[in-house]
């Protein structure tokens, strides 16, 4: 048990590590379903390399899913002049085309129920080893982005994008965006290092009783993980709520 545990509780913690800090910022920014977006920009590219060519180079497909993202992520720092709510709708609007599109090429594939749970849903209990080196190398690459860079494509879009691509193979939409909001809903309101690490804390225990609930009782990982986080994130926002009034 500890041997399919561990891989997926650190890959867990990997993207945690990028997911948090970014999420804090969609929060701020008020554009909730870019991870959405961009998350199905990457899935969606790969899909249709993979259907087109039928290559299976990891390598050439992770850069084809990475300069996917990268131009989405370009797309919408564009976007950004139309103001928040164009931005946000547009985003949306972009969501369900791209995720239509993932459905349309997987229409005549006998697999492709299989294929679109997975890239929804994930497996994170089956993460490989190169899986966890894309998200080590990605967590590193956004977390030094957002601090080195200023200007928002290089502080904000890029990082996102680089860190989505990873994390969306590794663990699904669902997780991905499960770890982008709820740990940053859970601590919105408190800045600096106290609202990252209660942030953390959170991402954390959710995937540690997620994980634990998936194989205590055979259920789905990646859902399991996602109402785990939830109902951790709802906890620590009543525990603060009662606190504050006191």
């Amino acid at each position: 048990m500890v041997d399919i545990l561990l891989p997926a509780l650190i890959a867990g913690l990997l993207v945690l590590a990028s997911h948090v800090p970014l999420g804090r910022q969609v929060l701020r920014r008020g554009i909730i379903f870019i991870d959405l977006a961009v998350a199905q920009a990457a899935a969606t590219g790969l899909l249709a390399v993979h259907q087109w060519t039928h290559l299976e180079n990891t390598v050439v497909l992770q850069g084809v899913a990475v300069a996917t993202a990268l131009l989405f992520a370009l797309l919408l720092h564009q976007l950004e002049k139309l103001g928040n709510r164009v931005q946000e709708a547009m985003i949306g609007a972009t969501f369900v085309v791209l995720a239509s599109l993932a459905v349309l090429m997987l229409a005549n594939d006998p697999h492709g129920g299989e294929h679109l749970n997975s890239s929804l849903a994930g497996q994170i209990l089956w993460v490989t080893p190169l899986q966890l080196w894309a998200l080590a190398g990605a967590a590193a690459v956004a977390l030094l982005g957002m601090r080195l860079f200023h200007h928002p494509l290089l502080s904000f879009y890029g990082p996102f994008a680089v860190a989505i691509t990873a994390s969306v193979q590794a663990v699904g939409v669902y997780l991905v965006f499960a770890s982008l909001i709820f740990p940053a809903l859970a601590s919105f309101g408190m800045n600096g290092k106290r609202g990252l690490l209660l942030a953390l804390a959170v991402g954390a225990a959710g995937y540690l009783l997620g994980l634990g609930a998936s194989l205590a009782w055979d259920w789905p990982s990646g859902p399991a993980v996602v109402v785990s986080l939830a109902a951790c994130a709802l906890f620590t926002a009543v525990g603060r709520g009662i606190a504050a009034r006191r």
